[in-house]
């Protein structure tokens, strides 16, 4: 989990400037996964970290593709385990603060609406971490030696692009 200091719904929405509508639907349907408290009755609200606004920006990204929920839902997922594993080799690391504040690129690439890579680049990285999953088989995750060759359509988000977004405060 991201440290700080819990961030509200409203906090996130004036941030990503999208109703608080939306926000809970990607809550609801598993999507987002409250780091600080999640909702659990009437008069409980869900408070989130940096790391959640982070992973919500994300989600939005892949959502104004019109890519599936369960696709923003692998990404993210996707995302935990890469900060989880580079966490273990680089005491410290971190996201969204690793993207903001080091030298990192991250990229989420599909491979023909059914694979994802996530690619990561620069400090820390004597070459490109790559890490793929398969919508269809959303629990096994491989490393890759390098990007897929051959394919018929493939989209990229700059999930570093997204991270510098999502921290600028308002």
């Amino acid at each position: 989990m991201s440290g700080g200091e819990p961030i509200t719904l409203k906090e996130v929405q004036l941030r990503l400037r999208v109703p608080q509508h939306v926000l809970i639907h990607l809550c609801e349907k598993g999507v987002i996964e409250p780091d600080f408290a999640e909702t659990s009755g009437r008069g409980k609200r869900r408070e989130f970290s940096e790391r959640n606004a982070f992973e919500f920006g994300v989600a939005l990204a892949l959502r104004r593709l019109e890519l599936p929920v369960a696709t923003a839902a692998l990404v993210v997922r996707l995302l935990r385990s890469f900060a989880k594993a580079v966490a273990k080799a680089s005491p410290g690391f971190a996201l969204p603060d690793a993207l903001v504040e080091r030298d990192v690129g991250l990229t989420v690439h599909l491979y023909d609406g059914d694979s994802l890579v996530l690619a990561a680049t620069g400090a820390g990285f004597k070459k490109p971490l790559l890490l793929s999953a398969r919508l269809a088989e959303p629990a096994r995750v491989a490393k890759l030696d390098r990007l897929p060759q051959q394919y018929e359509a493939h989209l990229d988000v700059n999930l570093t692009a997204v991270a510098r977004r999502v921290t600028k405060r308002t």
